[in-house]
């Protein structure tokens, strides 16, 4: 049955009684409150939520939007004849639901406070008539970390929980649960017998390892391989599995052939993306160069090139054809389906999916399976066949990743919690800011005082669209700008750049207060990100022409944008005080200082570790990131004399919570350097074979 959605009347007083079998979930932002159970969720997680917290959770969402006093919730939360300190105790649960909500009493979303009052609940909020029995998710150990109670439980929790959609009741999936330890897992395959499972992970904030593992057994055992991801298991028993060039993520890492019975890895092609062996043995790859991702099967024979990134590379058991995902935007998944064939156009399969990784060939051949979504909700399961035709295979409460399909129609699945989070912290402040806003906060620029931080939203809560925002640090207020990508604040802080969702050509300005949004001339381009010069006027582009490969561009307020570097992959850039000059870390690693000219020659700067320029100060001194490895917690933020060559530390930047976080993605500083704002990636995975049910 599907549920049914409305919006809550006044006062929900009903909402507590049993009402026979249904169960009614009130639902606020990424929230789900069971009010029979008293189950929070968030994202389909159950949140670790008790006690009086929940009680006062449960009481203001009885009556949103009116005031609950603080002596209704005395009578409520503590019996006439127990005798504690009422208002701290009150005063406790109610900063303890806070922060399980990640709200502010400074300027909250979901829970006001009224001064010696009470509480109000200001979120809008919605209830849903359940009449299926609940389903369960595993219990959380720590704040944001899922993991399983026991196997059994486990068990009849991913039964419930996996819906099957599209498909006769006969053609159904069992699922079992095969990892059960806290952190991410990198790539998994069915080892060469079809039982075994291969996969690797970093558990526990450890180091990334290569495990073996079986569905028949709770217990995953450690072949060592640190720091290696597994990409793909040859039927002969040879891993290729890449390490990360992990200074910068875009431009690939190292691919390695390893025999899983032993012996040193053998390298094979640097900047790879992504790769797959053939039925005999051979290698396909996505090999990032000179601006662009290219597929090549076998290795050195192309067949497609794109200014984006290829992913999830799969070989047809025909060992004629290469299906894969290309995603117009470096760093972002958006993508589509697509399928090579030697001496046969490129043909797209299934295009237009806001959110698509992981694939795999049906041992059949005559269908694609993938996980995607189209609208921002969590990827679910989806067949296409080589003609195009479309179909859902199967969704669960959670984000699904395919990442592969035995000979027997057995499916290898991840179940995955991602949030990018971003924090600030501040000149003379004590504690780090959490400016975190919905599941996918992204940082896009800081304002030259430090008092405006331009981001947007790109995960479940935003959907379809991207969605920018920015956030005053003074009153601590966010307020939505409109539809785009996030891009840069203009010099007099009066508008954001963004870039149009969809149509990567399409650059708007968003008034911040008064004012029209404005659309920029075309200029022929197609954009991955743009920002201001100092002089507010020119862009700094990192673009390509339709068909070409990415460089930098300048782009005046009138005539034609023109490239100031060869083809070539930008992970971080910052623009000299008087607009002259451009450093920029390149996709090898390597500090270039570019005159901003069409045609000027770049100068390679030496340094004792790969740095990325956040910030060029007005004393000729970059502040840059070092690099060392991608995932490094903490980073180090350093200033590089660009006379003398000297490095210097300045600051250390790491979350609060780390736990479950496997990079920091993205610096960005002020320009009077007393507001640091960063990104981190919070990444939690559990692996599920797929089993089809008995006929």
């Amino acid at each position: 049955m599907v549920p049914r959605l409305r919006r809550l009347p006044a006062e929900l007083p009903s909402l507590t009684s049993n009402g026979g079998h249904a169960r009614k979930v009130v639902r606020f932002g990424v929230f789900e409150l069971d009010l029979r159970t008293g189950e929070l969720r968030k994202q389909g997680v159950k949140l670790k939520l008790q006690g009086k917290p929940l009680q006062v959770l449960q009481a203001l969402v009885e009556s949103p939007g009116q005031l609950v006093t603080r002596e209704e919730l005395r009578r409520r939360l503590w019996p006439s004849d127990v005798f504690v300190d009422f208002d701290s105790g009150l005063n406790t649960a109610a900063n303890r639901l806070r922060i399980t909500l990640g709200d502010s009493a400074e300027n909250p979303r979901y829970i006001e406070t009224l001064a010696r009052a009470g509480y109000r609940f200001i979120a809008p909020i919605a209830v849903v008539d359940a009449s299926s029995p609940p389903t369960d998710a595993p219990r959380p150990r720590r704040r944001r970390v899922v993991l399983a109670a026991t196997a059994a439980a486990l068990l009849v929790v991913v039964l419930a929980a996996w819906l099957l959609v599209g498909r006769p009741p006969s053609d159904g999936f069992q699922f079992r649960q095969v990892t059960f330890r806290r952190g991410q897992i990198w790539g998994a395959r069915f080892a060469p017998d079809g039982h075994a499972i291969l996969y690797t992970a970093n558990w526990d904030n450890g180091p990334r390892h290569l495990f073996l593992t079986n569905p028949s057994s709770p217990e995953s055992r450690s072949l060592g391989f640190d720091d290696l991801r597994l990409v793909s298991v040859s039927r002969s028993g040879e891993l290729a599995m890449l390490s990360i060039d992990g200074t910068v993520p875009i431009a690939g890492g190292t691919l390695h052939r390893v025999p899983l019975n032993g012996g040193a890895p053998k390298h094979v092609e640097h900047h790879v993306m992504s790769a797959d062996w053939s039925p005999d043995g051979a290698l396909a790859i996505a090999h990032a160069i000179d601006g662009v991702n290219q597929l090549e099967f076998p290795v050195g024979t192309v067949l497609q090139k794109t200014a984006g990134w290829i992913s999830s590379i799969r070989i047809s058991p025909d060992r004629d054809r290469v299906a894969f995902i290309e995603h117009p935007l470096r760093n972002e998944n958006q993508g589509s389906v697509k399928l090579a064939e030697a001496g046969r156009p490129l043909r797209t399969l299934s295009a237009d999916w806001a959110n698509a990784g992981g694939i795999a060939w049906h041992p059949s051949g005559r269908e694609i399976w993938f996980t995607a979504s189209r609208d921002g909700a969590p990827k679910s399961l989806w067949a296409v066949t080589l003609s195009g035709k479309l179909r859902s295979v199967a969704q669960i409460a959670g984000t699904m990743t395919l990442c592969d399909i035995a000979s027997d129609g057995r499916a290898l699945t991840s179940r995955e919690t991602r949030l990018l989070e971003m924090a600030a912290i501040v000149e003379g402040e004590a504690t780090q800011r959490d400016l975190s806003w919905l599941d996918w906060s992204r940082v896009a620029d800081v304002s030259a005082d430090g008092r405006l931080v331009l981001f947007d939203e790109g995960g479940v809560a935003a959907g379809s669209q991207f969605l920018t925002y920015v956030h005053r640090l003074d009153d601590q207020s966010t307020v939505r700008l409109g539809e785009g990508r996030a891009m840069a604040l203009s010099s007099d802080g009066r508008f954001a750049l963004t870039l149009d969702s969809r149509e990567r050509t399409r650059l708007r300005l968003l008034p911040l207060g008064d004012g029209k949004a404005a659309e920029l001339p075309p200029s022929g381009l197609e954009y991955q990100w743009a920002r201001y010069f100092p002089d507010g006027r020119r862009l700094l582009a990192l673009a390509n022409e339709p068909g070409r490969p990415l460089r930098l561009y300048v782009q005046p307020p009138t005539g034609k944008p023109f490239p100031i570097t060869p083809p070539t992959v930008v992970r971080n850039a910052a623009v000299s005080p008087d607009g002259t000059e451009v450093a920029f870390l390149s996709a090898d690693g390597k500090l270039v200082v570019s005159p901003a000219i069409e045609g000027g020659a770049g100068r390679i700067l030496p340094t004792p570790a790969p740095l990325a320029p956040l910030l060029w100060a007005r004393d000729d001194r970059l502040y840059v990131q070092q690099l060392g490895a991608y995932t490094q917690i903490p980073t180090r933020i350093a200033r590089f004399d660009l006379s003398t060559g000297h490095l210097e530390p300045w600051r250390d930047v790491t979350p609060v919570d780390s736990l479950g976080v496997n990079a920091i993605t993205k610096v960005m500083l002020s320009e009077d350097t007393r507001t640091v704002v960063f990104n981190y990636r919070r990444v939690l995975s559990e692996l599920f074979v797929a089993e089809p049910a008995a006929r």
